[in-house]
């Protein structure tokens, strides 16, 4: 009996092990669209207010409560804590606020790059790089998405599969 037990745990935990790499995958698209919804809030906030980008950063942290939501916050938090420019401020943010998430590198490397132009171009500027990031951004969540839907259902089932055959293996 108690081997039956140590059978069915080692099936359930590598079949968990399966449905948490399905949870990354998901995890990372929810993040990324996240990340483009702010960038629409933060685009239609600097083109219709054109004020100091800290208020900006302010007005729109209020609007939701999610990780790039937080990354404005404490952007606009920094910045007014130090004497510093966004350029330098905004990688560390993002590595603080997406440090343990299942992002790959082009993700990061997407979700800093809006602190190498924001702040320091004109309007016309800020509206055609946006308008790269949002393109950028649509094409990694479709690829998130496309790997979610093949990758997904075959994490969970090779999980159990492997379970059940290391379990055969052991009776």
């Amino acid at each position: 009996m108690l081997k039956f037990v140590g059978l069915i745990g080692i099936v359930l935990s590598l079949g968990l092990v399966g449905i948490m790499k399905y949870e990354q995958l998901k995890t990372r698209v929810n993040l990324l669209e996240d990340f483009l919804q702010m960038i629409l809030e933060l685009k239609g906030q600097i083109g219709y207010f054109k004020e100091p980008l800290p208020l900006i950063f302010a007005r729109a942290e209020k609007k939701g409560d999610s990780k790039a939501f937080k990354l404005l916050g404490s952007v606009e938090s920094k910045l007014n804590q130090k004497d510093d420019e966004i350029a330098k401020i905004w990688p560390l943010a993002v590595s603080e606020i997406y440090n343990d998430m299942p992002l790959q590198k082009e993700d990061f490397d997407t979700i800093k790059y809006l602190g190498t132009f924001i702040g320091q171009t004109d309007y016309d500027n800020h509206i055609f790089h946006f308008s790269y990031l949002e393109e950028k951004l649509a094409n990694q969540i479709a690829d998130g998405k496309n790997s979610l839907k093949t990758k997904g259902p075959m994490y969970r089932k090779i999980g159990f599969f492997l379970g059940a055959i290391l379990a055969i293996l052991l009776i």
